[in-house]
C-alpha cells in the first residue's frame, strides 16, 4: 500500500498532464517529483533498515561529540521550518561512542516526525548521566492515543496518515528504535492526546 499509493499518484498525475495546458501540467509535474521524492525516501530507507535486520550494517563506533553533532542537525533544521513553528535545543556537553550517519538518521527522523505535528513549537534536549545518553524531542502537537502508543514504533505504522498530509512513510519511527536498539538502547514515547508528545531515546555512552 505505502508504495501502490503514490506510484497510482504518479501515473494519474502523468496522464493528465499529456491532456493539459501549460499551467495544469506544471501543476502535475508538482505532484510528481513531490511523490517521486517521497517513494525515494521510502525506497532509501526500506534499503537501510533491511541491511539493519540482516546484520549487514556494521556498528563501527567512534568517539563523537554528540552535542556539536545534534546542534548543526537542529541548526540545518531550523532553516526549513514552515514559519508557523519555533525549534529550541538544550544541550549539554555530551560524547559517546556511536555510529555517527546512524545517529544523524535517528535525529532528524525524530525532529520530522515532530514537525509532522507540532502546533508551535519543538524542544530538543541532551543529556548524560551515569553513562547513559538521553536525548528527547517534544512537541506541543495533537499528541497520541494510548492504544496508539504501544504501536507507534511498529514498522509501517501511522496513527493517522491524513494528520500529517500523506508525507509520512511509517518507517521513520521504526528506525529510530533499530538504531538506538543497535547502539545497546531504547526509544520511547510519552504523550497526552492534545497537548503534545515527548520521544526518548537513551542509549550507553561507550
Amino acid at each position: 500500500h505505502e508504495l501502490r499509493t503514490p506510484t497510482a499518484v504518479i501515473l494519474a498525475e502523468c496522464q493528465y498532464a499529456l491532456g493539459a495546458e501549460q499551467a495544469e501540467q506544471t501543476a502535475a509535474l508538482e505532484v510528481i517529483q513531490r511523490q517521486g521524492k517521497r517513494m525515494s525516501r521510502m525506497t532509501e530507507e526500506m534499503l537501510t533498515l533491511s541491511r539493519m535486520e540482516r546484520g549487514q550494517t556494521q556498528l563501527a563506533r567512534e568517539g563523537t561529540d554528540l552535542t556539536e553533532l545534534v546542534e548543526v542537525i537542529c541548526e540545518d533544521q531550523q532553516e526549513l521550518l514552515p514559519e508557523h513553528l519555533t525549534l529550541r535545543w538544550e544541550l549539554e556537553p555530551v560524547t559517546a561512542e556511536v555510529h555517527q550517519d546512524m545517529m544523524i538518521r535517528l535525529v532528524i527522523n525524530l525532529l520530522n516526525n515532530a514537525v509532522r505535528y507540532a502546533k508551535s513549537e519543538i524542544l530538543v534536549t541532551l543529556t548524560c548521566q551515569h553513562g547513559t545518553v538521553t536525548l528527547t524531542v517534544s512537541d506541543d502537537g495533537v499528541g497520541i492515543e494510548p492504544e496508539h502508543q504501544k504501536r507507534i514504533f511498529q514498522r509501517f505504522y501511522q496513527v493517522d496518515a491524513a494528520r500529517s498530509g500523506g508525507e509520512g512513510t511509517g518507517l521513520g519511527l521504526y528506525m529510530v528504535r533499530q538504531i538506538a536498539r543497535l547502539h545497546g538502547g531504547t526509544a520511547e514515547v510519552e504523550s497526552v492526546p492534545g497537548q503534545g508528545s515527548t520521544f526518548t531515546v537513551r542509549i550507553p555512552a561507550e
